[in-house]
């Protein structure tokens, strides 16, 4: 995962300039590291990535938290004769501006390892075609890649916070009114203002603020980000303009600011190409992908987009060459690739892109108004795919960012045939919560509510059991480690209905149904009406009692009869075997039967209850 910075300059395209901006890696961490490590790991302890590095493992700290030894950098800027632009704990590294005559006086410096130029990235703006304003505008996009049902489940990523890296962004669109920023860096400016400012060119927020928009927007009935209740923080490290340099260092001060700051993930729909051949995405070479890496390694992962420089081979851009960066590719509706969604292999071989979600024409925010519209590029791919991540972190925050990515791309459409188009194809955010895992909702039997705060164990045959607490949907996930048969039942509210099934690396999807502990109401028919099958729920009180159910014609015509001895007082109103009574809508020969009105006449001991059913046949699409 971590890459090594090689020992000597690397010879790259073109010839050294006058006067440009470029890296000085030093060879070591310098005096006193024990006690510069010492004091780390106290501030990783106590900093807001303490619970992020605490899941991946790594709460110690290592030379990768160490700030480049002060005298070095000093005497970079003795022989610069300007200070240091920024420095980089992952790289060991500084950026600063230098003419030729400093580059080589720096090469021939003892403490001096490489001087490389700063990379300029292959940003460019999308063209913005104007999209229909109806309803649900980002809805396909999410039923795209299952995000839409993970945020029906109520996994929406709360509990979340994802740091951006981009132009910049303005917060004044209506989607973007409620967003929950925690803190905002300008690296390009060195100020706390992202949104566009005095000196900027007209358009520097745009691309920001739609990727923003991607995964934090909330207007109702017209658009829903992918994460709408992640916490974010934005970091502004691209100039736009043709008159500007975009470079690398920004970058990667801005990756290293959120880990400090407590990211969990990170959305990066910006890459970077000049100076770098396709032989040397390697996942090796890049300093925004040794940067990558290293994080990954402290369990912040970064989401990339792929590049649009499809569709010839290793046309990847960098960080996305990454094997700890989850490289995205962009489809259409229909999930076709599009053609400008950069290819893999990786210089070394390995598949890319990770995975692909709608990159062609993707519904954004419009910038500088009210609206929408439809963008193209693998920079919109990526914030859906940090979404799905969220969110799939909202519903197992157990799990670290590494074991989300291997879900993702293992339960991905092409998962099982993966290949350098579509990477391992369309990802199913679903399918990964669900990876190995055992999910679900837990309900009341008699009412069908979800039940909220409730305790869910789920014990596996092998003998060992975890548990876990339902959401405000009443959902829950959780992954046993182990696979087989299990039974899950749930504590804190009414007698819980133990369901029992088998777990394998698709998981498994239950309702566990509560009785109520004493419950007295009238008798319940769901669905109704329905367009197949009537469960018919009831309660026995007081003492046991004979029951009985007889399904007529509105002629008066038998069609179904069922009948249970000796029931014990209680609820059986639950949709499950030896609960409530099911009529699978045929008639006694096995016959469907026909749609209409029918009569249930449901007998309760001494009781009597009538109970109307409408049968709808060919209406599963309106029920």
């Amino acid at each position: 995962m971590i890459s090594v910075i090689a020992a000597t300059l690397l010879i790259l395209q073109g010839t050294v300039p006058d006067s440009d901006i470029y890296w000085v890696f030093f060879t070591d961490r310098g005096e006193n590291v024990q006690g510069r490590l010492d004091e780390a790991e106290e501030a990783v302890r106590s900093g807001m990535s303490m619970e992020r590095r605490s899941i991946a493992g790594c709460l110690s700290a290592d030379q990768y938290d160490l700030q480049p030894y002060s005298e070095y950098i000093a005497s970079v800027e003795t022989v610069s004769e300007v200070p240091v632009r920024t420095a980089s704990r992952y790289l060991n590294a500084v950026s600063v501006e230098l003419t030729a005559d400093q580059v080589m006086e720096l090469q021939h410096a003892s403490f001096v390892q490489e001087v490389r130029p700063v990379c300029s990235s292959t940003f460019s703006p999308s063209e913005e075609i104007p999209a229909a304003d109806s309803y649900g505008l980002s809805l396909s996009q999410l039923s795209q890649i299952n995000l839409f049902e993970l945020q029906q489940r109520g996994w929406t990523g709360q509990g979340v916070t994802v740091g951006i890296l981009d132009t910049g962004f303005e917060l004044d669109h209506p989607c973007l009114q409620s967003v929950s920023v925690l803190a905002e860096y300008d690296f390009v400016n060195e100020d706390s203002v992202v949104a566009w400012q005095e000196g900027d060119p007209e358009e520097q927020a745009s691309h920001g603020t739609k990727v923003l928009s991607v995964m934090a927007g909330y207007d109702p009935d017209l658009y829903i980000g992918g994460a709408f209740n992640a916490a974010f923080l934005l970091a502004k490290t691209e100039v736009t303009g043709e008159e500007s340099q975009v470079e690398e260092d920004y970058w990667v001060s801005g990756l290293e600011w959120l880990e400090f700051q407590g990211a969990d993930l990170v959305n990066s729909s910006l890459g970077y190409s000049e100076w770098y051949e396709p032989w040397q995405m390697d996942g090796n070479t890049a300093v925004t992908t040794v940067a990558a890496d290293l994080a990954a390694s402290r369990g912040l992962v970064v989401f990339n987009s792929s590049g649009n420089n499809g569709p010839g081979d290793t046309t990847l851009v960098a960080p996305s060459d990454g094997d700890s960066v989850f490289a995205s590719g962009a489809v259409d509706g229909s999930g076709l690739i599009a053609g400008f969604s950069s290819r893999g292999p990786t210089a070394d071989g390995r598949i890319k892109p990770d995975g692909c979600a709608r990159g062609y024409l993707a519904v954004t925010a419009s910038f500088g108004g009210s609206g929408y519209s439809s963008v193209n590029g693998t920079s919109f791919a990526s914030p859906l795919m940090a979404s799905a991540a969220a969110c799939i972190s909202s519903a197992h925050p157990d799990w670290p960012m590494m074991r989300i990515f291997e879900a993702l791309r293992e339960t991905a459409d092409r998962s099982g045939n993966p290949d350098n188009t579509y990477g391992y194809g369309v990802v199913d955010a679903l399918a990964a919560v669900m990876h190995r895992s055992v999910v679900g909702q837990v309900r009341r039997s008699d009412t069908g509510e979800p039940i909220e705060g409730l305790t869910i164990t789920v014990a596996m045959q092998s003998g060992t059991s975890v548990s876990v607490t339902s959401n405000n949907q009443g959902y829950f996930a959780v992954e046993p480690e182990v696979l087989g048969g299990f039974t899950a039942t749930s504590q804190g509210w009414g007698v819980s209905i133990p369901v029992s099934g088998i777990l394998d690396d698709s998981g498994a999807d239950i309702i566990i149904y509560c009785d109520p502990v004493s419950s007295d109401q009238q008798p319940s028919v769901y669905p109704n009406p329905s367009a197949s099958e009537f469960y018919i729920g009831f309660d026995v009180a007081g003492e046991s009692a004979d029951v009985s159910l007889s399904v007529y014609t509105v002629a008066g015509e038998l069609v179904f009869s069922r009948s249970r001895s000796n029931l014990q007082p209680g609820c059986y109103r639950a949709p499950v075997d030896g609960q409530a009574f099911h009529w699978d809508g045929t008639v006694e020969s096995g016959d469907p039967a026909a749609s209409g009105q029918y009569i249930a006449v449901l007998k309760t001991g001494e009781s009597v209850s009538l109970l109307n059913l409408a049968l709808i046949r060919g209406a599963e699409e309106q029920l």
